[in-house]
This record gives C-alpha cells, sequence and structure tokens, in this order.
C-alpha cells in the first residue's frame, strides 16, 4: 500500500474565494475530494494536510483511510508534518488544487517506482519560450523545459529525511530532492491530460466546466414578433419611439427586448419567455418588458451566467430606426448591465413583403453569448 499525501493547508490568496479553494464545491464534492477519491480508489491510504482554520470543514472527511493533519506556515513545513504520519514505503505528494489528475497517471508512477526512488510528473511547454535581455527578447527552445505537476512520488524515508533536514528555499519536493541526492535518477511522466492547479478564479471556471461537462460558453437565440397596432405605444430596448403606432401585446411588447430575453433563457436552457412571464398570468398585464429583462438577468447571475455580447437585429418597414439606435444601444447596455461596446443593434426593412412589409408587424431577433462567471464563494 502507498499514501498520498495531500497538501490542503494553502491561503486561496490568488484564488479570491471566501472558503479556501480546495473547499468550494463543484460536481457534488469540495473540490479536494476529487483527487482524494481517485487516490482512495486505488487503495491509497491519505494524509491530509490542512489549515487550523479550516479544520472544522474537513472533519466529516476522516476515515481508517484518511488522517487529517494541521499545516505549517509554509507549504514545505506542512509537507514535512504530514511526512512524519506517513508509514508506508512509498509516498505521494499532491497539491489538493489540482483535482483532475487521471488514475493512469497515478498507476503509471507506480510502475515507475519499482525502479527509481523519485518520480516527477510534468507537462510540456506548448507556447513559445522567451528570455527577456534589456529591451529585447530572446527565443529560448521550449524542448529544453518542462511544467511540473504533482503528485511527486518518492521513497518516503529519503523525501522524509531532506525535509527534516533542510534549511533552504525550494520551489517544489523534487527540487528539494535533488538538493540532497544529487547522484539519483529521477523518472520524467509526461502528462498530457488536464492537470490543473486552481491558482485563479478562472481556473475554478475551467475545473467546473471540465467535472461537470459543462460549458463556459453558451449561446442562445430568439425571434419574437407581435402586430402592430394605432395609438399602442413603440418602445424597443426599453426606448420611446415616436410613431403613429406600436406593437400589440400583454405586456409593453417590446420586441427587441424580448427576444434578448429569452435569448439569455435559452442559452441556460430554460425554456423561453412565455414559460416565465405567461401572457395568462395578470401580474404581468402592460409590464414593463425592463422589469422582465431585469428578472432575467438576476437569474442568470444565479445560475453563474454573464453576458458576453448580444448582436440583435429590429425588423419594421417604418420608422426609420437609425437615428434612435444611439439611444437604443444605451438603455439595452444599461439594462443588461454591459458595457456598450459589448451590445450590436441593427434595423432592417422586410422590403415591403409579408406582414412586416405591409406595416402590420414588428419583430426583433437576438444572439446572446453567455460565458461563466468566476466563482464567488
Amino acid at each position: 500500500m502507498n499514501t498520498a499525501l495531500i497538501v490542503a493547508a494553502g491561503t486561496s490568496s490568488r484564488t479570491h474565494t471566501r472558503l479556501s479553494k480546495v473547499l468550494v464545491p463543484i460536481a457534488g464534492k469540495p473540490l479536494f475530494m476529487h483527487s482524494m477519491d481517485t487516490f482512495l480508489d486505488l487503495g491509497f491510504d491519505v494524509i491530509l494536510v490542512v489549515s487550523k482554520q479550516d479544520l472544522k470543514h474537513f472533519e466529516a472527511y476522516r476515515t481508517p483511510h484518511v488522517k487529517i493533519v494541521i499545516g505549517g506556515e509554509t507549504r514545505s513545513e506542512s509537507v514535512m508534518l504530514g511526512l512524519k504520519e506517513v508509514q508506508t514505503p512509498y509516498v505521494y505528494i499532491h497539491d489538493a488544487a489540482r483535482p483532475l489528475i487521471h488514475r493512469n497517471i497515478i498507476l503509471e508512477i507506480e510502475k515507475k517506482l519499482a525502479y527509481v526512488d523519485a518520480v516527477v510528473v510534468c507537462e510540456k511547454l506548448s507556447q513559445a519560450l522567451k528570455r527577456k535581455q534589456g529591451n529585447a527578447m530572446a527565443s529560448v527552445s521550449r524542448d529544453d523545459y518542462l511544467l511540473a505537476q504533482t503528485p511527486q512520488a518518492f521513497l518516503t524515508e529519503k523525501i522524509r529525511y531532506a525535509h527534516i533536514r533542510n534549511t533552504a528555499a525550494f520551489d517544489d519536493d523534487i527540487a528539494l530532492y535533488q538538493a540532497f541526492y544529487q547522484e539519483d535518477n529521477i523518472h520524467v511522466i509526461l502528462n498530457d491530460k488536464p492537470n490543473i492547479k486552481v491558482t485563479y478564479p478562472e481556473d475554478l471556471v475551467m475545473v467546473k466546466s471540465l467535472l461537470e461537462g459543462d460549458s463556459i460558453m453558451r449561446v442562445g437565440h430568439s425571434f419574437d414578433i407581435h402586430p402592430l397596432k394605432a395609438s399602442r405605444p413603440m418602445i424597443l430596448g426599453g426606448t420611446p419611439i415616436p410613431f403613429e403606432a406600436g406593437p400589440d401585446g400583454h405586456s409593453d411588447a417590446d420586441v427587441l427586448f424580448h427576444a434578448i430575453g429569452e435569448a439569455i433563457l435559452g442559452a441556460m436552457g430554460l425554456g423561453d419567455l412565455g414559460t416565465h412571464f405567461p401572457d395568462t398570468d395578470h401580474q404581468y398585464k402592460g409590464i414593463s418588458s425592463t422589469i422582465l429583462i431585469k428578472k432575467i438577468i438576476e437569474r442568470m447571475k444565479d445560475e453563474g451566467y454573464e453576458i458576453e455580447n448580444v448582436d440583435s437585429t429590429v425588423y419594421l418597414e417604418l420608422p426609420k430606426l437609425n437615428p434612435y439606435i444611439p439611444d437604443i444601444k444605451k438603455n439595452v447596455a444599461k439594462w443588461l448591465e454591459l458595457d456598450e461596446h459589448r451590445v450590436n443593434i441593427k434595423a432592417t426593412t422586410y422590403e415591403k413583403m409579408d406582414a412586416i412589409g405591409k406595416r402590420e408587424a414588428i419583430a426583433s431577433e437576438a444572439v446572446v453569448l453567455l460565458r461563466k462567471r468566476n466563482y464567488d464563494y
């Protein structure tokens, strides 16, 4: 049997979460449990090193195969405190903030430990690497460099000896090991599977997408059409437009906001406008569509999304909308809580064809792109 020493004692200062990032729930369980369960499923014992202030959140996870240890002020000190509790010949030191580690990588490490006393998982560089030289940049061969990941696995007695006697600063455990055992062969396993370390808010979004199978970006589309009626006000995107007729409907019949609102609902897979604001409900009689949009935006935020951009078209023979588009765009951006450059409003006629061309109807079409917001925990 082997031991996974999972370090979960960080401060999460760069993730800006109220909870420790490793406690953020993703796919039905805290982030740290994804890697912990992978090790447990492979028959490992787990030593979970946590901060003192977070201890109460981890207590429920103690089992005969999961031991919880209070960490120190630095990662190195936390690892050393955890190593003192390891009783198996080999230990795999892993960051709790890497929830995606694949079981096949762990099994490959196990095979290599039959021949060497230290194994490190690495990722190849996929982008151009540069070295700054004054005001110039020099190209560096990326073939000579690797990005270190965890787990890093060791013969327990060797890495424990190094940690207990160490007085210098090292950026990871493999570097410390090399400083003490310079003649040892270290095996490198190249990992081409996702093994993201959650450091920034956007990393949480990416990990959530991968673990829950949810898209970071989602597209919605809608088309809305209303008959025109004399003496009805014409309101588009919350903007009054002077004209002799306006769209007829249960609400104020703002076709632009109806199309945009329904596109937002569609992007989230939440049905159509009529499902949420039925025309059989008297409370929506004559209601301003700005109120409906506000409710939709609140629901969108609850679902964890924000709008990336909106592209919309209004189909109308008369009046000509070009003079009013700047004001419409400004109002739409305000109600959608967006910068104006993320909103596009177009207007076109139906070339005197069909109900729109005969000035009997007005329609609008909208495409909305949503993206997952950064976590707020």
